[in-house]
Parts: structure tokens; sequence; C-alpha cells
């Protein structure tokens, strides 16, 4: 949460339990800070994407993702560390993959209570391209869209939530290394919608994303990311992230 949505709510108390130090006004509206707010605390703000490419996913195809994200709004403001679990499925049409992640984000703040989130994603693939033949495993570039829908909750005393709905366009490259690993790098354009509300007020609006990041799979199964996330508003930090991803099902 940013101080300065809490000010333009007139809701003290409510900035008193959810953190973070004080911060200048600027010029945003009430919506863009409450779009802010309510994206970044649902998993499609709080975790930085996994570079994936988008025509790895068959039907049967499953991975667990553990993620990690962190950022801080400026200096005066109090760090917020997001761990999440990512489970994934590919469905079988479209190359699709249902994504289920599930969230908590502590604040570094001795008076502040955690947030709980969730979501619910789905990407198809647009566009699969591999370059190369003749028995080497072929450069592979992808072009994704994902829909996004999440959800967060106060576990403080005071009854807030937020909520987000986003669609994003994952862009990859994957690179072949040897006989199983690989690297890939991901570029994730979106937009969103977030609404935060608590018992005094509510509001919400719509906000550009950028995302990115690069992933090492060590071997068929095994992977390691390192990303960023930004939720685009004025004065806003990028949320640096990483995670250890596991493929459960068949692989290519």
């Amino acid at each position: 949460m940013t101080p300065r949505f809490e000010r333009r709510l007139g809701t003290a108390s409510f900035l008193a339990l959810l953190v973070v130090g004080p911060l200048e006004a600027a010029a945003q509206s009430t919506s863009e800070l409450a779009a802010w707010d309510g994206l970044t605390l649902s998993p499609v703000g709080e975790l930085a994407p996994v570079a994936r490419h988008t025509g790895d996913w068959t039907q049967g195809s499953s991975e667990l993702a553990l993620r990690y994200g962190r950022w801080r709004y400026d200096p005066d403001d109090a760090v917020h560390d997001n761990i999440g679990l990512t489970w994934s499925r590919g469905i079988g049409f479209a190359r699709a993959q249902l994504s289920i992640t599930g969230t908590y984000e502590m604040v570094e703040c001795p008076t502040c209570s955690a947030w709980a989130s969730g979501a619910v994603e789905l990407q198809s693939a647009l566009w699969d391209h591999h370059l190369g033949s003749g028995g080497h495993r072929p450069t592979r570039m992808g072009i994704g869209l994902r829909m996004s829908l999440g959800g967060a909750k106060y576990l403080g005393a005071e009854a807030s939530t937020a909520g987000s709905a986003a669609v994003t366009l994952p862009l990859d490259i994957e690179l072949p290394i040897g006989r199983t690993s690989a690297l890939c790098a991901s570029i994730v354009p979106g937009y969103g919608f977030g609404h935060i509300a608590s018992p005094e007020s509510a509001a919400g609006g719509f906000l550009p994303m950028i995302g990115a990041a690069i992933s090492w799979t060590v071997t068929s199964r095994f992977g390691v990311d390192v990303g960023m996330q930004r939720v685009i508003i004025d004065g806003g930090p990028t949320q640096v992230g990483a995670a250890f991803s596991l493929k459960l099902g068949p692989v290519k």
C-alpha cells in the first residue's frame, strides 16, 4: 500500500495499519493510485514473470514454481517480500496453460500485518516459430496471450481487500545449450485493472505494466529464473524477483 492512496481517500486508520512511511504527493489520480495498489498486491503485479517458451505446454504437462519478489516504494517505505507458489498445467488446446498461484506478502514493519493473495491465469500461444534443423535443437520464438484474475486480503484487523484483472502479451526467445539445457528470455507488456477497498473507502482504475525475465533450464525438468515487474505509475518502484521451477509431467 502507498500513503499516497490513503491520503487521497482520507483513510488515516487504514494507513496506520498498512504501512509505509510518508511519501510526497504526486499528480496521479485516485483511480491510478488504487489501480497500482490493487495490481501490486495481487500476484500479477507482486511477482516477476517466469520466462517460458509459449510452445512448451502439451496436454498433461505440469510444473511447480517457487517464486520470490521484493519491492520498496522509496527509501522511507517498508520492504515488501512476496513468496509464491505457482502450479501450471497444459490443458490440451491451442497450447494453452492454466496456472494457479498463491502468495504470502510480508511487510518489514513492526506494526504491519501480512497480505495473502491468489490468482488464476490462462495463457495460449498465438505464434510459435522454430529456427534451425538438421538434427540440432532449434532456436524458438513465441508470442502468447495471458489473462489473469487475482485477489488479496489483509491479514490484520482491518477487513481490507484488493483485486486485479490483467491481459499481458508474453514475447519470448529460447536458445538451446547442449542436449537438454536452454536459456529463455521473455518480455511481458500488458494492461491491468486494480481495485482496493477498506471499510471506509474503495477505488479502482487501469494502468499499463511491463515485466521481463531470463531463465536457465538447467536440465529438461529443473530451471532457475530472475526477473522484474513494474506496474507503471510515476515514481513507482520496479519489482525484482527470482524463481525455481520443476516440471512434473512429459517434457519436450
